[in-house]
């Protein structure tokens, strides 16, 4: 869960609407950026950080009962590979190319469990395998499928930044990172109040994103349970963004 505190309360949204939104931004690229499996590789994009929400296997909750943000997780190098192993198999299922992006992007995030722990080791190193495998099935070269995997890289990026509310006030820009077509991006919020991604690097000239949320009056809970039911109980609002260029 992303998870972001106010003065209103806790803000949720859950990882898998996440993905959405990175979608609805990928869908607004330029054309010229679209790979020809451009369906595939927007299933990649909304997909990637799905298979995360499970109550059973990771801890919602601090030792205080307060809901934890996804970047406040301690859960063991296993359980976060577990899940990675989860992600890339529904990925696969659906098709190698989706697979293929998902795998560079399971490499980003867990490189750094490589030294820490042998089965991280052995799922990163098999997934280095799959995707050499894979560049050469659909006939291109690693640097052509790194490429189009900054799509992705750039849309979950954006659209974490707009989740957790960092766009900086005052027409400063916060960078995004290096990406598409290996220029570095930055938003900002122009001085009408609506955004902007500099270089603009969208098919329109203006458009808008949304994504749902929950806002939780409460903020301790006595268990998962009642973490879950309230969430669960709780009406969704709606989250808007104007983009400019």
């Amino acid at each position: 869960m992303i998870v972001r505190k106010t003065q209103q309360g806790l803000h949720v949204i859950f990882q898998a609407s996440h993905g959405l939104l990175a979608g609805k931004i990928a869908e607004q690229l330029m054309i010229k950026y679209r790979p020809l499996l451009w369906l595939e590789t927007l299933v990649a994009v909304v997909e990637h950080d799905d298979q995360q929400l499970d109550y059973k296997e990771k801890n919602y909750l601090s030792e205080l009962g307060i809901p934890l943000d996804f970047s406040e997780d301690s859960n063991s190098a296993i359980k976060s590979i577990k899940r990675a192993k989860r992600v890339f198999d529904q990925a696969k299922s659906k098709s190698l190319w989706t697979a293929l992006l998902v795998s560079f992007h399971l490499d980003f995030l867990y490189e750094t469990l490589r030294e820490k722990n042998v089965k991280a080791k052995q799922f990163l190193d098999a997934q280095k395998a799959f995707r050499e495998e894979t560049v050469s099935y659909f006939g291109i070269d690693q640097d052509k499928a790194v490429s189009y995997y900054a799509i992705l890289k750039f849309c979950d990026r954006c659209s974490l930044i707009l989740c957790k509310d960092e766009v900086p006030d005052a027409e400063r820009k916060l960078e995004i990172n290096t990406s598409i077509d290996g220029k570095t991006y930055f938003i900002y919020r122009q001085k009408s109040g609506n955004l902007s991604i500099e270089p603009w690097c969208f098919e329109a000239d203006s458009f808008e994103l949304s994504i749902e949320e929950t806002v939780l009056e409460q903020t301790k809970y006595k268990s998962q349970q009642e973490l879950k039911d309230v969430l669960g109980a709780t009406p969704r609002r709606n989250l808007a963004w104007k983009f400019e260029k």
